[in-house]
């Protein structure tokens, strides 16, 4: 992997970053204008169109929602934005379009209440976004490299071959991104229980072994006042037995490179390297642990400014992602079988014997690679885009955030 050779073309935002994606990105400030945002991006979809949503439910104010949506907004994937508000919510559209503006991106917002209703709204949006998808096709490509590349990663319904094969083979990954220059961001500190020397120690600086032995101290106590640690039935059925064992599995996929410090959701990937992310909340404990999901996660992994993510699977997964493509991966043989239409790469075959260490892991470079030049997930090709993102009580970071 040479980080001075081009393995695709991307497209330069404002902020100097790439991206390997030039999406138009519709937003909902509210659950009341969710229905008009969803029909025009799917209007687009059908079309084979690249144009995502997401957006906000509640009606109230929450500032990691905030964070997040400007994040999204601000991601190098995204190339255009279209804000679907309904009028009298707290996260307001001529707000996110002036922001969108400002970080160089063609905007463009409306009100539901002022549109026309539901079927007047729905045909001012699609007007609006083509109009916005014909800028976007004027915009010229340049090189990407590796190291233009930031990778997430996640795992979802782990098994005993996750540990063993799944995790370990995005662990090899993101050190061979790193090494290129690359940047990675892994999360799940509530999966790291048991293991807090050795994360601290894997700090890049006293900083970051301090923040990392913060996170940790954190995540632990809120498994203690819920009552719950990160470790569920399917995990059992999947042959792990304590959170513990879990733990030492999960830690694989973040690799062997020192921690360069810790990230909060919507904060900025500051350079490349190793970076954690504590998606966990500061305040109300009681609220929100409870609620997290695999979709929630890679939401909050995709507002640091990760282009791509890499889910790994025992048990099985179906779910994609809105504005970062998702490759799932596999390390259970029988899984890939029962999923074959979901799973994109089938780390069983080493477990079979049936191929080597070296060879899946090429596999899986050759298939970032190939994501990055526009080929399309698995998730992509089914349609999912699941955007769970619920109310979370997290201090805002001090650097690398967006606000308003």
């Amino acid at each position: 992997m040479r980080p001075d050779f081009s393995i695709c073309h991307g497209y330069l935002r404002q902020d100097g970053r790439k991206g390997i994606r030039n999406k138009l990105l519709v937003i909902y400030t509210v659950d009341c204008a969710a229905f008009v945002a969803e029909e025009i991006a799917r209007f687009f979809k059908v079309r084979d169109l690249d144009v995502d949503w997401l957006g906000n439910r509640s009606c109230f104010d929450n500032t990691v929602m905030q964070r997040r949506i400007l994040s999204y907004i601000a991601h190098p994937n995204v190339g255009a934005v279209l804000v679907v508000g309904h009028g009298c919510e707290y996260m307001q559209a001529d707000a996110l379009c002036n922001f969108a503006i400002t970080q160089g991106k063609p905007a463009d917002y409306l009100l539901q209440q002022t549109s026309g209703g539901t079927a007047k709204s729905i045909t001012t949006g699609i007007s609006k976004a083509w109009t916005l998808l014909h800028k976007l096709q004027a915009m010229e490509p340049i090189p990407f490299y590796w190291k233009d590349l930031t990778v997430g990663s996640q795992c979802g319904g782990s098994d005993f071959t996750s540990g063993l094969i799944g995790n370990h083979i995005v662990g090899n990954f993101f050190d061979y991104l790193i090494e290129a220059g690359g940047s990675c961001v892994f999360q799940e500190i509530a999966e790291s229980i048991g293991l807090r020397d050795y994360m601290v120690n894997r700090g890049a600086t006293e900083q970051a072994k301090h923040d990392i032995g913060a996170a940790y101290d954190k995540s632990e106590s809120i498994c203690k006042s819920c009552g719950q640690y990160s470790i569920s039935p399917g995990n059992f059925d999947g042959g792990l037995t304590t959170i513990e064992e879990k733990s030492m599995g999960a830690t694989i996929k973040s690799g062997s490179k020192p921690i360069q410090g810790v990230l909060k959701i919507g904060q900025q990937v500051p350079g490349p390297g190793l970076w954690q992310l504590d998606s966990m909340q500061d305040l109300n404990y009681s609220i929100g642990f409870t609620n997290v999901s695999d979709a929630s996660d890679l939401m909050d992994t995709i507002s640091t400014g990760t282009l791509l993510n890499l889910l790994v699977t025992g048990r099985g997964h179906v779910q994609g992602t809105p504005i970062a493509p998702t490759i799932k991966i596999t390390g259970n043989p029988k899984t890939y079988e029962a999923l074959p239409d979901d799973i994109d790469v089938n780390g069983g075959k080493l477990l079979l014997g049936v191929c080597t260490q070296e060879e899946i892991e090429k596999e899986l470079l050759e298939l970032v690679q190939a994501v990055c030049a526009g080929k399309k997930t698995k998730a992509e090709l089914l349609g999912h885009q699941e955007c769970e993102m619920t109310f979370n009580y997290q201090i805002t970071a001090k650097t690398a955030c967006y606000s308003l």
